[in-house]
C-alpha cells in the first residue's frame, strides 16, 4: 500500500511538472537600428528643419533697406514644406528606445550663442530623459503636433500663419530644453544651507 501511494505521488509530481507551460519566447529584435544619437538627430534633422521654417518668413533690415522674406512660388513653398515634413518625422526618431543622447564620454557643446554651462553634460541629459521617459514622450509629441500645425499652415500658403506657428514651435523647443537640457536656474536650484 505504501509503495502504491509513493508511486501515485511520484507520478503526480512528474505529471504536474511536465505540464508546466513553457516560458514565453523572447520578443523579436526590433526592426529598426538606433544608430545616430539624439544630438546627431538634433544637429542633422531637427535644427536644420526648424531653421528652414524660421528663416522662410520675416523681415530683414540693413543698410540696403528692408526685405520681407516669404515663400512666393510653388517651388519655394515646396522647399519650406520639406523642412516641416522632416521635422514632423524626426520626432519618431527621438522616441526610439535605446537611442543615446550623445556618444559615450561626449562633452557639453559650446555653441557660440550659449553661455558656458548653459547646457548640461550629455550623460546628465540622458539620465534626465531616462528618469522621466513619459515627460520626454510628451515633449516629443508636442514638437510633433507643433510641426504638424506648421505643415498645415504651409499647405494653406499662409505667410502670416507661418510666422505665428513658427513662433509657437520655438516655444515648444525651448520648453523641452528647459526641462532636459539646461541646468536648473539659480532660482529653481536648491540653495546651499536650505
Amino acid at each position: 500500500m505504501r509503495t502504491a501511494s509513493l508511486l501515485v505521488l511520484a507520478s503526480t509530481v512528474l505529471v504536474s511538472t511536465g505540464c508546466q507551460p513553457a516560458p514565453p519566447p523572447a520578443p523579436p529584435a526590433p526592426p529598426y537600428r538606433a544608430t545616430a544619437t539624439v544630438r546627431e538627430i538634433m544637429q542633422s534633422v531637427v535644427a536644420p528643419s526648424a531653421d528652414g521654417l524660421w528663416g522662410a518668413v520675416g523681415t530683414i533690415s540693413n543698410a540696403r533697406g528692408t526685405v520681407n522674406l516669404e515663400p512666393k512660388t510653388d517651388a519655394e513653398w515646396a522647399a519650406v514644406r520639406r523642412h516641416a515634413v522632416a521635422l514632423v518625422e524626426s520626432t519618431n526618431l527621438l522616441l526610439i528606445p535605446g537611442r543615446h543622447i550623445a556618444a559615450e564620454d561626449a562633452q557639453t557643446l559650446r555653441a557660440d550663442e550659449a553661455d558656458p554651462g548653459a547646457e548640461l553634460p550629455p550623460a546628465e541629459i540622458e539620465k534626465r530623459v531616462l528618469a522621466d521617459w513619459p515627460a520626454w514622450t510628451t515633449m516629443t509629441h508636442a514638437l510633433h503636433d507643433s510641426a504638424m500645425t506648421v505643415l498645415r499652415t504651409i499647405d494653406r500658403k499662409d505667410v502670416a500663419g507661418l510666422e505665428t506657428t513658427g513662433s509657437d514651435l520655438d516655444g515648444v523647443c525651448e520648453t523641452c530644453h528647459l526641462i532636459f537640457w539646461y541646468p536648473p536656474r539659480q532660482s529653481q536650484a536648491a540653495r546651499p544651507g536650505k
